[in-house]
């Protein structure tokens, strides 16, 4: 099977080399939004970051941000929305409450910063009601009430039998799917993800299998496993 890891190091190491340094900035900032990425991988690309970004014309990183430019940031969306989650992150959010909500309110807010947004403000027990749109239905939760993006029973028990199916015969596999599943529970967050482990497990490996377009590993699973395929359904991510 390929790394996928493997293939996003070299597919930015391509562009580099033919200075194409806007499409590997591009890859880079959409794999470090995402919640989890292994460390090594994290690594590398932050070496990469530093590497173009003298080649690049974007605005740094601001050590404080006032509301209104946490505003801008949001409703800029992309690499600039994630600055000020990295921001707010270190942030006392409750001085922010009034533009993270107006965020959560737009018709065009990036589902994952909505979540990643709740997140902190969990973290920090907010108990201010906060609205937002969820597929369509627009929701009320108090982040101070709801449960921990990935310290539940589901994630823990999705997590362990992913672990005990590949940690050995697949690791390079088995960190596809834990990031999927991180993934997914923040794209539900702050609801909570559904199914059973066994049913969530095996969506999320089929995810992958297909992702990386491997239909034999997939046969081999089902058939490990004695998985029904049209009984499982499709990962919504």
């Amino acid at each position: 099977m390929a790394n996928y890891y493997q293939e996003l190091i070299a597919r930015i190491s391509e562009h580099i080399q033919r200075q194409e340094y806007q499409q590997a900035s591009d890859l880079i900032e959409e794999e470090l939004k995402l919640p989890y990425v292994p460390s090594d991988t994290y690594d590398r690309l932050i070496e990469f970051r530093d590497e173009i970004r003298g080649f690049l014309t974007k605005e740094p990183s601001a050590a404080f941000m006032s509301e209104k430019q946490v505003e801008a940031f949001l409703a800029a969306g992309g690499e600039k929305a994630y600055q000020a989650v990295s921001f707010l992150k270190k942030a006392n959010i409750r001085g922010f409450l009034d533009v993270i909500q107006e965020y959560m309110l737009k018709d065009d807010a990036d589902r994952m910063v909505v979540s990643i947004l709740f997140d902190l403000c969990h973290r920090q027990g907010v108990n201010t009601e906060l609205q937002y749109c969820d597929n369509g239905i627009w929701k009320k939760r108090r982040p101070s009430e709801i449960e921990d993006v990935t310290d539940n029973e589901l994630f823990r028990k999705t997590a362990a039998l992913l672990t005990s199916r590949f940690e050995n015969s697949n690791p390079s596999f088995l960190e596809l799917c834990r990031q999927v599943l991180v993934q997914h529970a923040y794209l539900k967050y702050p609801e909570k993800m559904e199914n059973s482990a066994e049913k969530l497990t095996d969506q999320i490996v089929r995810y992958v299998f297909e992702a990386i377009r491997d239909a034999e590993g997939w046969q081999r699973y089902i058939s490990e496993y004695g998985i029904d395929e049209k009984a499982i359904g499709q990962l919504s991510l």
